[in-house]
């Protein structure tokens, strides 16, 4: 199993290195060009669609994962379209609403952030609302279909790749040419997912209608739905809240920071993409053991590179933040609490996937929601006392709160234990 989980996260790996990279140079090329206050404007304008197209979704995107990697599992080929027509359909609908709703609240959000150029930034915003969510279901289409080097190319590392490309071919501003970058890997993933869907009918076991039910898809979605609003409002609180409370220029050094402390859990991305579905396999078939290896061998991949990433980040920090130019630099006690909550999720396992596709859903969206609540509520407090240090500080306060009790859940419920079964090496008594 490790050999398999190494050999389909090392294509993702590369991927999302070049992504990363990718997101650097666009920080670069906008603080660069367009100042500190631009690349928060494009932050905030960022955090909004995320959220809209996170919404738009209604949490199928989970569902798809989920249902298409048991689908796989038990030969169930034409189930496997059926169930991924209904979720495009579902989410054309919701995109179209999401469409409206951030146009008609326009008016709301330029009163949170107000400026002319923000007030401007609210349209492009909203026609990327239903792209994105279009792109967002088809990619982890593909992750439950194990499609893992098609899925490959719809990560966020592409998109800013090609955002970088326009910015620096064209002379257009961050805002547009991250727009056109959306709608061109929008049609890339639908094409991916609809060419990487099995075509061809074979015989298939019986089948409970009801378990793969209209009504079961959107039951199964909601808890998702909201476990993904509320992981939404823990990594993206904190950016609505610092440029409520402060100047968009602070708003741009705490994500410059953000993103410099997420380097920690890079190779966790990538790991946990092909993990996920992985899980959702192994319990489809009742594989407890198989279970217990794969988050095993997931944690110690993710673990093996987070240590040392986290060390780099504590050394080279400041000298990558006056890189980016000499008003970063108050970045660094930002960046080191950061990076400590980075750490601290890659210490606790993918234990949110593993309640995710094991059925324990609803238990990990009350943890998320309990953590989300707390995260909140520190940055109210903290933001106009401390500054973007307050920020950063309750953010990883609260990852640690949330990965911990979420690994806390995964012992009690499935009898799995991070810290005992990789950190130790014990084995099921």
């Amino acid at each position: 199993m490790l050999t398999k989980l190494l050999g389909a996260s090392g294509w993702m790996m590369l991927v999302k290195l070049l992504g990363a990279a990718a997101g650097y140079a666009l920080a670069w090329m906008v603080t660069q060009n367009e100042g500190a206050a631009a690349y928060g404007r494009f932050e905030l304008g960022l955090t909004v669609l995320s959220i809209g197209a996170l919404a738009v979704r209604l949490g199928l995107d989970g569902v798809m994962v989920k249902w298409l990697a048991s689908a796989r599992a038990q030969g169930l080929v034409s189930m496997q379209r059926k169930v991924a027509g209904r979720a495009v359909l579902v989410v054309l609908v919701a995109g179209a609403l999401g469409w409206l709703g951030v146009h008609m609240g326009a008016g709301a959000l330029t009163t949170w952030a107000d400026d002319e150029a923000t007030r401007a930034m609210w349209p492009w915003v909203a026609v990327g609302v239903p792209l994105m969510g279009l792109w967002g279901l088809s990619a982890e289409m593909l992750r439950g279909l194990s499609q893992m080097k098609r899925y490959a190319l719809t990560q966020q590392g592409l998109l800013t790749a090609v955002a970088v490309v326009l910015l620096w071919w064209t002379s257009w501003e961050v805002v547009p040419a991250y727009a056109a970058a959306v709608v061109m890997v929008t049609v890339l993933a639908l094409g991916l997912m609809v060419s990487g869907l099995p075509w061809r009918d074979a015989v298939e076991p019986p089948v409970d209608a009801e378990q793969w039910s209209w009504k079961a898809m959107m039951t199964t979605g909601w808890p998702m739905l909201m476990g993904s609003a509320m992981y939404l409002v823990m990594s993206w609180s904190d950016t609505l809240l610092v440029s409520h409370f402060l100047e968009e220029d602070q708003v741009g050094v705490y994500r410059l920071t953000f993103k410099l402390a997420a380097v920690v859990t890079l190779v966790q991305a990538a790991v946990n993409s092909y993990a996920a579905p992985l899980f959702a396999e192994r319990h489809a078939v009742g594989d407890q053991q198989g279970l217990r290896e794969a988050l095993r061998h997931a944690t110690l991949l993710n673990v093996a590179f987070s240590v040392p990433a986290f060390v780099a980040i504590v050394v080279l920090g400041p000298v990558v933040l006056n890189w980016f130019g000499p008003e970063f630099a108050q970045g660094q006690t930002c960046l080191l609490w950061l990076a400590i909550g980075q750490l601290s999720m890659t210490l606790c396992g993918p234990v949110m996937y593993v309640l995710n596709m094991t059925g324990f859903e609803r238990i990990g969206n009350r943890i998320l929601w309990s953590t989300a609540v707390v995260n909140i509520a520190l940055n109210v407090w903290v933001i106009p006392r401390h500054g973007i240090e307050g920020a950063a500080f309750a953010t990883a306060l609260s990852l640690a709160l949330w990965n911990g009790a979420a690994a806390w859940a995964v012992h009690k419920k499935l009898g799995l234990s991070v810290w005992r079964d990789v950190f130790r090496g014990g084995k099921q008594r």
